[in-house]
């Protein structure tokens, strides 16, 4: 096993301790890490690691959306991992080339969510599996740009992006989003 797996798997395992409610999910990934030759890497056909970003302003009141052209759903920015690449390094990759925006450090270096999906079959690609670990980085506004991947992006306030995407996974991460602004409030 790599490092970069090996580090993976460590920190799906803090992460289901902080987040026992989500341990089942955590130990899905690390199990499949753990069985896959190559987990990262989009050859491995029944899915791989993805890496994607939440990002916010610093007072975690907007977050930055792309409509998916593709998938045709509102979406954090993410996707692939690149040969070497962690899922952070994949997110903050991603974030840029999706939007424009350089993301620095996360607001922790363990994930901020994690989630597994579906992608449908599409073309030569068949159906599988993105076992997503998500980062939240928090940002200060600053004009995005679009790319060939979206046909839209903005900066949405969280009930907005609730509106435009009610599925679990992002009602989770902004449900997460808010407990850390009380915090931040109340802090």
């Amino acid at each position: 096993m790599d490092e970069t797996s090996r580090s993976c798997i460590e920190d799906l395992g803090r992460y289901a301790v902080l987040h026992p409610e989500e341990g089942e999910i955590a130990r899905n990934i690390a199990t499949f890490v753990r069985e896959q030759a190559n987990p990262f890497s989009r050859g491995c056909v029944e899915g791989h690691i993805t890496g994607s970003a939440f990002v916010t302003d610093p007072a975690m009141e907007r977050i930055l959306l792309v409509h998916h052209a593709k998938l045709r759903k509102w979406l954090q920015p993410g996707g692939h991992c690149e040969t070497g690449e962690t899922a952070l390094d994949a997110s903050r990759r991603e974030t840029f080339e999706e939007t424009g925006i350089v993301v620095g450090q996360p607001h922790s270096l363990l994930p901020f969510d994690i989630d597994i999906h579906t992608i449908p079959a599409r073309a030569a690609v068949l159906v599988h599996l993105h076992l997503d670990i998500r980062y939240l980085f928090l940002v200060k506004e600053s004009e995005p740009r679009l790319n060939d991947e979206s046909t839209e992006l903005a900066y949405l306030d969280l009930d907005e992006a609730l509106h435009r995407n009610p599925e679990p996974s992002i009602v989770r991460a902004v449900d997460k989003i808010r407990s850390l602004r009380r915090g931040m409030d109340h802090g």
